[in-house]
């Protein structure tokens, strides 16, 4: 075989932030040859936006589709953030692959639209292909999936592909949980990497494996360059190209433009009329009261505790539509059911309080906001010095049922609330609890 070389161009992580979609759709249009290879990483969508909400995830399989993939992989947005039946729909119009190992129905079978590994043929080279995504093993089941470990579908995965002249992973992981992939497969030539938003200009070769990130949110998009010769492959280069400076792509433009103004047309839905209600992070805030008071209610808990700043902005007296709640709350956040005995309870309150938790700026984890704010607390209050639950002294040897949001429980924000019992209650939203909360309590004013 003589010299040959494969081009590689990826992203990820767009979370249909789609002003710089135009660019980077530019950026490859410009590049595509019949030769080169493209791949979407996963978090393409995210219904943070309201076109992807609207649309079920359809648009930014539509937009996929007009750049013409090699294939894809899925991200934890379109895993657990759709509801299954989302989920199922999504891709039943796309023409490219979408290569997911470890996700299956919940009766143990494939997905129909899914495959597990892809093999192309490419100038004598045979090409193996598969995908995996972040294992989150309490969500999935609550969705109707189950999750395995990457690491099984990836030993199956190089099994099914041995023979393979390369071998490239399309992995939404993270880069530290690629790193052990690399570690424990040198057999892989190249991992494709997304989830935790890494800016790798060159790239990270650990092992002899090349992993590859490029950031978020279209910013980047990536080159990796593969050298083969009658010995494999002999060299791997990573750069990445910012696009900022690149034209837009016309069409594609029009595309979201079209699109963003049928959104906003479609969640136009008034669904009740209210005083108004104000919003504070750092002080009195009503719209966030009575969120988490609609919360306990909701998972059927003794009390509430939620950061104010997942309210982003506060109700003006009138209507209420749809496209007001999500955009006072766009998060893809669901509520959550702790266990928690009176002594976790209390170091939770006190925690939550904190000016280093109350300023502090979240990037991921659901959270679209700015910070956290102070806590919203339905049933609990602070009286010289000591808490008081549902009227009584908080009591550190009784149990309590607690809401608050998934996002404080996943381990980086307050690590001990990870470890206790739990239930997280999917597919509903935050902003689907608000909208029955408010619908509820102003259909009781009426009819007072």
């Amino acid at each position: 075989m003589a010299v040959t070389k494969l081009t590689i161009f990826h992203y990820n992580d767009l979370h249909s932030k789609f002003d710089q979609w135009p660019k980077l759709v530019s950026f490859l249009e410009k590049h595509r040859t019949d030769q080169t290879l493209y791949f979407d990483l996963g978090d393409h969508a995210d219904r943070t936006h309201p076109a992807t909400e609207v649309t079920r995830g359809k648009l930014n399989v539509r937009l996929l589709e007009r750049l013409r993939p090699t294939a894809v992989t899925i991200g934890n947005n379109e895993g657990i953030t759709f509801p299954h039946d989302w989920l199922a729909e999504l891709y039943e119009d796309a023409t490219f692959p979408i290569l997911l190992g470890n996700v299956y129905e919940s009766d143990g079978s494939r997905p129909d639209w899914v495959d597990e590994t892809l093999v192309l043929e490419q100038d004598g080279l045979k090409i193996g292909l598969f995908g995996v995504t972040a294992p989150y093993e309490e969500l999935y089941p609550e969705l109707g999936w189950q999750i395995e470990s990457p690491v099984a579908a990836t030993e199956r995965a190089l099994h099914q592909l041995a023979g393979c002249d390369v071998i490239i992973a399309l992995s939404h992981l993270g880069y530290y949980a690629d790193e052990r992939l690399a570690n424990r497969f040198p057999e892989i030539d190249v991992i494709l990497g997304a989830h935790t938003h890494h800016v790798l200009d060159e790239g990270v070769t650990m092992n002899g494996v090349l992993i590859a990130q490029a950031g978020k949110y279209g910013k980047y998009v990536g080159e990796v360059t593969l050298t083969l010769d009658e010995t494999g492959v002999t060299t791997k280069e990573a750069r990445l190209h910012e696009l900022s400076h690149q034209d837009d792509s016309v069409d594609t433009l029009a595309l979201l433009d079209s699109e963003g103004a049928e959104a906003e047309r479609l969640l136009d839905i008034t669904i009740a009329e209210t005083d108004g209600y104000a919003s504070d992070w750092f002080g009195p805030s009503p719209l966030a009261d009575l969120l988490v008071e609609g919360m306990t209610d909701w998972c059927e808990a003794d009390v509430g505790i939620i950061p104010s700043g997942v309210v982003l902005e506060g109700l003006a007296p009138g209507k209420v539509t749809l496209n007001m709640l999500h955009r006072i709350c766009p998060h893809p956040i669901n509520p959550c059911l702790l266990t928690l005995d009176g002594k976790t309870l209390a170091r939770f309150l006190n925690d939550a309080s904190e000016d280093t938790f109350t300023n502090m700026h979240v990037r991921g984890l659901g959270f679209r906001g700015t910070v956290l704010g102070e806590p919203s607390l339905y049933q609990i209050e602070q009286r010289d010095g000591h808490y008081y639950v549902m009227g009584e002294p908080l009591n550190p040897n009784r149990t309590y049922r607690v809401a608050t949001v998934d996002m404080l429980t996943f381990g980086p924000l307050l690590p001990y609330l990870a470890d206790q019992p739990k239930r997280y209650f999917m597919p509903e939203l935050l902003r689907d609890v608000l909208r029955e909360t408010i619908v509820s309590r102003h259909e009781v004013i009426r009819k007072g």
